[in-house]
C-alpha cells in the first residue's frame, strides 16, 4: 500500500476525483451509522407506546363488556399498528444495515482503485526514466562515434593517408 502522497498524484485529476469520493462516503457512512444507532431508542419508544396502548385497550375489553365489540375492535387495531410498527423498525435496521456494508465496501473499493492508480503512475515515471537513459545513451554512442572518426581523420592527415 502506498501512503506517501506525492505532490504529483494530488495533482491527478483521477486522484482528486478518487479522493473526493472517499470523503463523501466517509461522510455517508457517519450519518447512516449515527442513524442507525438513534434507530433503536427512537423505534423502541414507537413499539412501547403501542404496547401500552394494546394492554389498555385489552383491559377495557375485560371491564366493560357492554362495550364489548368497540374496545375489541380497538384492541385489535392497536396490535396491527404494533406489529406494523415492529415489522417496520426491522425492515429500516436491515436496509440501513445493508447501506452501511455497501458504503463500506465502495470505500475500500476506492481505496483499492486509488493504490491501483498510485501503481500506474509510478510505472509510467519509471517508463519515462527508462526512455530517457536509452536516448541518452544513444546520444553518446553517437558522440563517441563522431569523436572517433574526427580523431581518425586527424591522424590520417597527420601521416599523409588522406
Amino acid at each position: 500500500m502506498i501512503t506517501m502522497v506525492d505532490s504529483e498524484y494530488s495533482q491527478d485529476k483521477k486522484v482528486q476525483k478518487i479522493d473526493s469520493d472517499i470523503r463523501n462516503f466517509e461522510t455517508n457512512l457517519q450519518k447512516v451509522e449515527m442513524d442507525l444507532e438513534g434507530l433503536d431508542a427512537r423505534l423502541d419508544t414507537e413499539v412501547a407506546g403501542y404496547r401500552s396502548t394494546v394492554s389498555s385497550k385489552r383491559e377495557a375489553y375485560e371491564a366493560v363488556q357492554r362495550q364489548l365489540r368497540e374496545a375489541e375492535r380497538d384492541w385489535k387495531g392497536a396490535d396491527k399498528e404494533y406489529r406494523e410498527a415492529k415489522k417496520r423498525k426491522e425492515k429500516t435496521r436491515s436496509k440501513l444495515k445493508k447501506e452501511v456494508e455497501t458504503l463500506r465496501k465502495r470505500i475500500r473499493d476506492a481505496k483499492k482503485t486509488k493504490e491501483r492508480r498510485f501503481r500506474d503512475l509510478d510505472k509510467d515515471k519509471r517508463k519515462l526514466v527508462e526512455k530517457a537513459k536509452k536516448e541518452k545513451a544513444r546520444e553518446m554512442e553517437k558522440l563517441k562515434a563522431r569523436e572517433l572518426e574526427k580523431v581518425e581523420d586527424e591522424k590520417r592527415r597527420e601521416l599523409g593517408l588522406s
